[in-house]
């Protein structure tokens, strides 16, 4: 209906029309952008956290080795699935980097935390403690992602 307004007011102003084109929809590339990223980071993150150990097991575990594969895969992920989001959508890079980072980031914490009521030998202070830094980190995750889409933003340019 819009098509066919369009249509005659072009040619009521005299403007040349091509009939035999309609306008094709535009795909909603916003959308499935984040999308993507936000699967992406999910996906990792519910791997990172089923596969490895507790957070206390590697700390005391492996020591500064555990501390170092904690903190590389929390900045990977975001950084990861910012970038990708980014990439597909380069003209809303930076909203989209946040919106990536604040929904895996929260999917990393409610895993993390759900992991973490059922670790055994824990008190629940314990478990508190950690929930309240993982809702911190959801923060962390967004500032990481946004700073990789504009990363890919000026790499697609």
């Amino acid at each position: 209906m819009l098509f066919n307004f369009l249509i005659i007011n072009k040619m009521l102003r005299g403007e040349k029309v091509n009939m035999a084109k309609k306008p094709e929809p535009e795909l909603p590339i916003r959308v499935i952008s984040i999308l993507v990223g936000i699967m992406i980071g999910c996906i990792l993150a519910y791997a990172y956290q089923v596969n490895l150990p507790t957070l206390f097991f590697e700390i005391n575990g492996y020591s500064v080795v555990g501390l170092l594969y904690s903190l590389v895969v929390f900045v990977t992920i975001p950084v990861l699935a910012g970038f990708v989001s980014a990439l597909l959508h380069p003209a809303m890079a930076v909203k989209n980097g946040l919106y990536v980072g604040f929904f895996s980031g929260l999917f990393n914490s409610i895993i993390a935390t759900i992991k973490l009521i059922y670790a055994p030998a824990l008190i629940p202070s314990e478990v508190y403690a950690f929930s309240v830094f993982a809702v911190m980190s959801v923060f962390i995750w967004m500032i990481l992602a946004a700073a990789a889409a504009v990363l890919a933003q000026r790499f697609y340019e």
